[in-house]
């Protein structure tokens, strides 16, 4: 398997154990967070994420702008230092009995503006790190399977941990998980083209900003399908949330009339297929990506139909495995596609922009979700959400083809490589 090899490379094997040890303390920060806030503030203690994931979105494509004019191996390290600092503060307050909801807020907006930065200067590293398009794919599943096996084991680490320390201290470990990415950063060595060979000559300030961003999204405009898959998911990750982060508790517990026990298998069903599909994805050798990254978009609109055609808990899982089967099938050549078809000192702008239009996608789908669940039904509401998944990819197909256009180079584009 492809994972193999990819992890018999030290540096990549390094920079993977860092992330996933990371993305585990993440976990334990939000459980932390949320409960301390909850009993701090009631149903009120739910701004301290939000807060959170505002900073990110606010703050995204600026952190792509500077992932893209900075030595990114220098601001990974000083980003994930400056989160481990922040965070560590929070057990301190704790240990105090100063620790409040403004602080916890003030901390949410910190880690989610240094996050935007860190996460498209990760992602516009990854080519620079691998030695062919088939590691670089392995490299992206590696990475992508971290948060799916943290969103799997973090939680229920956390169950065992909290009987062991007390709560303050998952902050700790959070703390240190940041630390330990810093390190595992800074030993992987400069070797490595981590600085973008094109550098903006702009002067600073918010004009040159808007120049940058002006110029990644004509780079981005000059390839019609990445420009399209950007839009798309934006309209999918809403659907997405409308159908499954809302829908799936709601038919859980209105459809299927179980305890939260029906709608936790469910989730699990989905993770399961999701780790799955990763694996094999990312150790294939994908030859039409257009056809695959529709198909993938396909499969998770069918499989959100099949969760939701007749109240009965395993066709409902059948489902929903179909469906997760399908996000790895689309994301993981749409992320090789940006890795190696855009020019490299643009990918960080590219990664901030796509991730700001999920996100914002994401929001607009669990906000329009209530007013659509309360005017339909709920399997109706989540087939609506799927069909709309559905028509994403079959229009995609009709738009591209299975091939897909042909992409100029970027000395063609006359762009500097």
């Amino acid at each position: 398997m492809l994972f193999w090899r990819v992890l018999s490379k030290r540096h990549l094997a390094l920079l993977w154990s860092s992330q996933v040890l990371s993305a585990i303390g993440d976990y334990f920060y939000q459980i932390a967070v949320m409960w301390i806030a909850i009993k701090v503030a009631g149903g009120a203690g739910g701004i301290v994420i939000a807060a959170q994931s505002g900073a990110a979105l606010v703050c995204g494509l600026l952190g792509g702008v500077y992932a893209d004019r900075w030595n990114r191996r220098t601001t990974m390290i000083a980003v994930d230092v400056l989160r481990g600092l922040v965070v560590g503060t929070l057990p301190i307050m704790a240990l105090y009995g100063s620790l409040q909801l403004w602080y916890m807020i003030l901390v949410g907006i910190v880690i989610g503006g240094l996050g935007a930065l860190f996460n498209p200067a990760l992602s516009a590293s990854m080519p620079a790190l691998t030695e062919d398009p088939q590691t670089l794919q392995a490299s992206n599943g590696l990475m992508d399977v971290t948060r799916r096996l943290a969103r799997a084991l973090g939680p229920s680490m956390a169950g065992l941990l909290v009987s062991l320390i007390p709560l303050k201290h998952f902050f700790t470990l959070d703390a240190i998980s940041f630390g330990i990415s810093a390190l595992a950063v800074l030993l992987m060595g400069g070797r490595f083209a981590w600085q973008p060979e094109y550098s903006p000559t702009r002067k600073g300030g918010i004009g040159s900003i808007i120049a940058d961003m002006a110029e990644a999204v004509d780079v981005i405009r000059r390839h019609p399908l990445i420009s399209w898959m950007m839009v798309g998911m934006g309209v999918i990750n809403g659907a997405w949330s409308a159908a499954f982060v809302v829908g799936a508790p709601l038919f859980a517990d209105r459809v299927l009339h179980g305890n939260v026990g029906a709608y936790g298998l469910i989730v699990g069903a989905y993770g399961i297929g999701n780790v799955a599909s990763n694996m094999i994805v990312s150790n294939l050798t994908i030859r039409h990506r257009t056809l695959t990254i529709m198909l993938g978009k396909i499969i998770v609109g069918v499989g959100f139909l099949i969760m939701v055609a007749t109240p009965f808990l395993p066709l409902a899982l059948l489902g929903s495995a179909l469906a997760s089967i399908g996000g790895p099938m689309g994301d993981m050549p749409y992320l090789t596609m940006m890795q190696t078809e855009l020019p490299q000192q643009h990918l960080g702008k590219a990664f901030s922009l796509d991730m700001t239009i999920g996100s914002l996608g994401s929001l607009l789908g669990i906000l329009l979700a209530a007013p659509l669940y309360q005017y339909l039904s709920v399997p109706l509401a989540i087939a609506c959400c799927s069909l709309l998944i559905v028509g994403v990819g079959v229009s995609g197909l009709w738009r591209f083809g299975i091939t897909g256009p042909e992409q100029k180079t970027a000395v063609e584009q006359g762009m500097p490589e």
